[in-house]
């Protein structure tokens, strides 16, 4: 991961979270490889129109109008605004799905905005996935390796040291 190479020498790092994100003093966020998921907790008796959500491509603004703003600044990476949406959970959580657009590989963020303190990468855990759940792109290399690996073995050229 070259983000875990990028936290050398950092030592204020969070550990992540069982969402593979960050638990913060006003909001925690999760994430996948493809969305990042901000939660932010609201008072009982909060109503979606008077909460100030601004997502933009590098940028992201939150503000409950009795806690004030909880998140603003730049994004660790650009989003996708189109895909990006925000709710009300319960009556008691604020949601911001952001879309992540480096779809290409894998990428994990180690914190929503920057400035912010950085989970750990080290302790960030990505769930398993089930071959079958991967797209037909993803199958394709997958079997194309498996079958380079099992025609190394039969060859003898597969050094496994």
């Amino acid at each position: 991961m070259a983000a875990v190479a990028s936290q050398e020498g950092l030592t204020d790092l969070l550990p992540s979270n069982e969402q593979c994100g960050g638990d913060y003093p006003l909001y925690s966020f999760g994430q996948t490889d493809r969305e990042v998921t901000v939660t932010v907790l609201v008072p009982p008796g909060t109503r979606a129109k008077s909460l100030q959500v601004e997502i933009k491509a590098k940028h992201l603004r939150v503000e409950v109008p009795s806690e004030g703003v909880i998140l603003d600044g730049e994004l660790y990476k650009p989003v996708n605004v189109d895909e990006s949406t925000w709710c009300m959970q319960d009556g008691k959580e604020l949601i911001v799905t952001l879309t992540k657009t480096n779809m290409q590989y894998e990428e994990w963020w180690p914190l929503v905005v920057l400035g912010e303190r950085q989970i750990d990468m080290k302790t960030l855990k990505p769930p398993s996935i089930r071959f079958s759940e991967l797209d037909d792109g993803a199958q394709a290399t997958v079997a194309k390796m498996m079958h380079e690996q099992q025609q190394k073995r039969e060859d003898g050229t597969l050094n496994l040291a």
